[in-house]
């Protein structure tokens, strides 16, 4: 049996496909992308809790096999010529691209595991630009340690037509939220593996609109001849509401800008594993400093629009810079309870968006 397909499309997915693949599987047949020519080519790859399906149609055959993931997508992307065919022979795939031949081992398709695609439950749309501006706003926020199920990775919740991500790894939070033209309640937790794989693919099309479908603790993404399938994480995710302060004594108005860099400079002078900077504010500024035995002191102050009473409190810089960093505005918005207390930092116009940091002993 044999089949031509295009190989900057094919290595398109290829590329997204190999993500999916485990780096430590369960089964030897989750090293491979799974092939199925029937009503075209589905290809498929998954890890048991994130499964990347896409669509090549108009390609014609009646054949399902495994071939290894990391192989199939080095040598496609290696492959000098824009057409690319292939003909199976026995357990043996021969892949023909200008004067380029390689023969590779194939496992029999059958073996692969069957991923269903979510086809009842909840089906919602939502535009493919605020999906990524909800994920991107708060992905850096979770915790990088996968084995804090319950922070490593992003809560999204939809209710009274607003959609809510939001993002903890115990030190700092990230929310975003904005109108859904859905009638519908839901809430769950998608990995942060998962969530960073659906970014890279959506920065990467120009379709419209995103189609959501949850069930059986399962949700799937379809865009673009794609489809994402990602296992709802079985852990609780924390009452992030109790964080957010009622009240504020001290409310500043700063330009990002300027903060940003004064910020990034004064953190020069810090040491690896022991980041700190001190705000100081009164009246009309806020002087920013920081001070290592080894390396010496760095002081900058930063004019800003004080209301409320003065005080003293410091930070991680690297969490500070990560929000300004997530904001837009040239105007931003900064509020404390205490020196003891999280900063809230937002928008002067309150967009639906704003970080929480937890500050650093004195």
């Amino acid at each position: 049996m044999e089949f031509i397909l295009n190989r900057e499309i094919l290595s398109s997915y290829l590329d997204s496909l190999s993500r999916a693949v485990a780096s430590r599987p369960i089964r030897p047949i989750l090293n491979g992308v799974h092939f199925d020519l029937k009503d075209g080519l589905t290809l498929t790859a998954t890890d048991m809790e994130f499964t990347v399906r896409s669509k090549i149609p108009d390609v014609k055959g009646d054949k399902s096999f495994v071939v290894d993931a990391k192989t199939i997508n080095e040598i496609v992307k290696s492959l000098p010529d824009k057409e690319v065919k292939f003909s199976i022979d026995g357990q043996k795939l021969e892949i023909l691209s200008g004067k380029s031949k390689f023969q590779i081992f194939i496992q029999d398709g059958a073996e692969f595991p069957d991923v269903k695609v979510p086809s009842d439950g909840i089906e919602f749309s939502m535009k493919r630009t605020q999906l990524y501006s909800m994920l991107e706003r708060v992905a850096f926020s979770a915790a990088t340690d996968e084995n804090m199920k319950n922070l490593n990775g992003v809560y999204i919740e939809i209710e009274n037509g607003i959609s809510r991500a939001v993002a903890v790894d115990g030190f700092r939070m990230a929310l975003v939220e904005g109108k859904i033209d859905e009638k519908i309640e839901i809430n769950f937790l998608l990995s942060l593996r998962a969530v960073k794989e659906l970014l890279r693919v959506l920065s990467l099309t120009n379709v419209e609109d995103v189609n959501l479908k949850f069930e059986n603790r399962q949700i799937s993404f379809e865009f673009d001849n794609m489809i994402f399938i990602c296992k709802i994480v079985d852990a609780e995710f924390p009452n992030y509401k109790r964080v957010i302060p009622d009240e504020f004594k001290t409310k500043i108005i700063v330009d990002r800008n300027e903060l940003r860099s004064a910020v990034r400079r004064v953190s020069i002078i810090t040491r690896s594993g022991s980041e700190t900077v001190k705000f100081n504010i009164e009246k009309d500024r806020m002087k920013i400093s920081s001070k290592s035995a080894d390396l010496g002191e760095a002081e900058e102050v930063v004019d800003i629009q004080m209301e409320g009473e003065p005080i003293m409190i410091a930070f991680n810089p690297n969490f500070i810079l990560d929000a300004l960093n997530h904001t837009d505005e040239d105007k931003i918005q900064l509020s404390f309870v205490d020196s003891n207390k999280p900063l809230m930092i937002d928008t002067v116009d309150l967009k639906g968006y704003f970080f929480i940091i937890m500050p650093v002993r004195l």
